[in-house]
């Protein structure tokens, strides 16, 4: 990608599953040069609940600090690009700062969250160049927004097909909203009709658990030994989306965009059972693959369980890996 041979980007981006490093190394191939650092100055929990909490305030002098220090390594370096992604730190006022050092930069912002749940995000389009989501509904907000689907890498790629497999049904995911009913349900059904199951709930702490537990009605019922505290690596996930035929995502209800998982599946070319009817309006859509359900009634067809996936369009299948992603946020060919 000749947009990209050489140029310098400072990429800040949050700790996320690894998916920051992807985005580095991604960029690295595409012949870049990537000056990375967490968008976050700390990922402790406290850091995190006051961030999420817009209690900033309370953080804002090590906000300020580590700003200071990433604006000083990077001055006199003739940056090309400032690749924001999901940016909860950063103010228009540091964006400037690094402007100011770095006169030709272009900044690209990314959001992997819906808008509306981080409308703070907006105030960000003063300074940005070019402005993403990953929500369809959210480019409705303001004309400079422009819609772009997440991605999947390279390792998903890689997923072979099986002959027989291990599981009939797999989910990997974060406990939230009403994800446990929702998996015990298929589990109840999965044992019914004697097909397996496999699933994996993460929470990133056992503090943030015990309050969710203590004041959200939906996780009053939830059986803690159900729950991990260590997030599954790249590569144990694969292995279970190798030996599993069909794949769970069950969106956020206040999210519509699709999720890094139904990517993910997209790219390992396996079946996807999902509560997003947004899917439907995406190319590579076939019902044959993808089985759309009701959060409250979950029905599952026998033929959608035996059926075998079908192959989708080859330059539809490039155009939501990681490379094809990055390529329209720097060549700015989204729909």
């Amino acid at each position: 990608m000749q947009e990209l041979k050489g140029k310098k980007v400072l990429l800040l981006a949050p700790s996320f599953f690894g998916y920051e490093l992807e985005i580095k190394n991604e960029l690295e191939h595409l012949g870049a040069v990537v000056y990375h650092y967490d968008e976050r100055p700390k990922n402790d929990f406290f850091t995190k609940v006051f961030i999420r909490l817009n209690l900033k305030s309370f953080i804002q002098k090590n906000i300020d600090t580590y700003y200071h220090d990433i604006i000083e390594e990077t001055r006199d370096l003739e940056i090309d690009f400032l690749l924001l992604i999901n940016p909860e730190t950063i103010d228009n006022q540091k964006i400037k700062k690094i402007t100011k050092y770095h006169p030709n930069i272009k900044v690209y912002i990314y959001m992997w969250d819906s808008i509306k749940n981080k409308k703070k995000s907006l105030q960000l389009l003063e300074t940005s160049d070019r402005f993403f989501t990953f929500d369809k509904e959210d480019n409705a907000i303001a004309k400079d927004i422009k819609f772009l689907p997440l991605f999947y890498i390279d390792a998903y790629k890689n997923i072979t097909e099986e002959q027989e497999y291990e599981y009939d049904f797999a989910f990997i995911g974060t406990i939230h909203s009403d994800r446990y009913a929702i998996i015990k349900n298929i589990e109840e059904f999965s044992k019914e009709n004697n097909l397996k199951m496999f699933f994996y709930f993460y929470s990133p702490s056992r503090i943030l658990f015990f309050f969710q537990k203590l004041f959200k009605k939906k996780f009053k019922h939830i059986d803690k030994k159900d729950i991990s505290y260590h997030s599954m690596n790249t590569m144990d996930i694969v292995k279970i989306i190798q030996k599993s035929k069909i794949i769970i995502d069950i969106h956020h209800p206040l999210q519509n965009g699709l999720t890094m998982r139904t990517l993910e599946i997209l790219g390992a070319r396996r079946k996807l059972l999902t509560t997003n009817t947004n899917i439907s309006e995406y190319d590579f859509y076939n019902k044959n693959n993808i089985l759309i359900f009701k959060r409250d009634n979950i029905k599952i067809e026998k033929e959608f369980i035996e059926s075998k996936f079908q192959a989708i369009n080859e330059k539809v299948y490039k155009k939501y890996s990681i490379k094809g992603w990055l390529q329209n946020i720097f060549k700015g060919e989204t729909k």
